[in-house]
């Protein structure tokens, strides 16, 4: 189940939704593929072929089209996985535009964000404005399960679909926790917000800390916070100077 946050922001001129909950239903001609199909249209031109049990997919839509698209995932270990994304072709079948080395801890969870919010119309006045009913590129978010021996790794990958290939757009650190020879734990945590304007903006703050190793807890004068603006320029987030 890939970690998907439905984000809708609505920029001038621009508006990146995420990932929709519920992709849209089938029609009553249409027949949901199987497991056995999908992992022959992907290992057709995979890189790193699907062969471990640990597989599953989902039909979700990606872009404008009516058509949906299929991501799917692979868990290879705890740290080792692919990710893939698969676009419909004219006779119904699916090809594979998209195969990332992210080790996606699951598919479909939720993120509420306040640019999302939809109330009742008799508590919002700004209900209309605010329904999910937004044009544009939708931006999703993927996060990568990594690590190694004393290293444990989530990092958000926020991308899009653009005629027809995968574009990363921005990638930061959630959580990475390492421990080091004599003991020391070290984490990091990190989370970010996209704010709608004329240049949309996105807002990256991490702390680190050192923890206590016995208990989890951070020491005293251990921790530190800082906050990376980027801004929305030519498809990608890049930081501000």
């Amino acid at each position: 189940m890939l970690v998907r946050r439905l984000l809708f922001f609505t920029f001038t001129g621009l508006a990146l939704p995420c990932l929709v909950h519920a992709a849209a239903p089938l029609s009553p001609a249409s027949v949901p593929p199987t497991p056995e199909q999908v992992i022959n249209w992907i290992n057709a031109s995979a890189h790193d072929p699907v062969d471990l049990p640990h597989f599953d997919f989902e039909l979700v839509n990606l872009d404008e089209d009516a058509d949906l698209e299929i991501i799917a995932k692979q868990n290879a270990s705890v740290h080792i996985g692919s990710f893939y994304v698969l676009d419909q072709k004219p006779d119904r079948t699916y090809s594979l535009i998209a195969e990332k080395r992210w080790n996606v801890p699951q598919l479909q969870p939720e993120r509420w964000d306040y640019a999302q919010e939809v109330n009742h119309p008799g508590l919002d006045p700004y209900y209309l404005d605010s329904r999910i009913e937004l044009t544009g590129t939708r931006l999703l978010e993927t996060v990568d399960h990594t690590g190694g021996t004393g290293l444990s790794v989530y990092e958000a990958h926020l991308w899009y679909l653009e005629k027809g290939k995968l574009v990363e757009a921005w990638s930061g650190l959630l959580k990475q926790t390492s421990s080091v020879p004599g003991g020391q734990l070290f984490q990091t945590l990190g989370s970010y917000q996209i704010i709608s304007g004329e240049i949309p903006q996105l807002y990256y703050w991490t702390t680190e800390q050192e923890l206590d190793p016995d208990t989890g807890i951070p020491l005293p004068g251990k921790t530190a916070t800082k906050l990376v603006v980027y801004q929305f320029d030519q498809g990608v987030f890049t930081p501000v100077p």
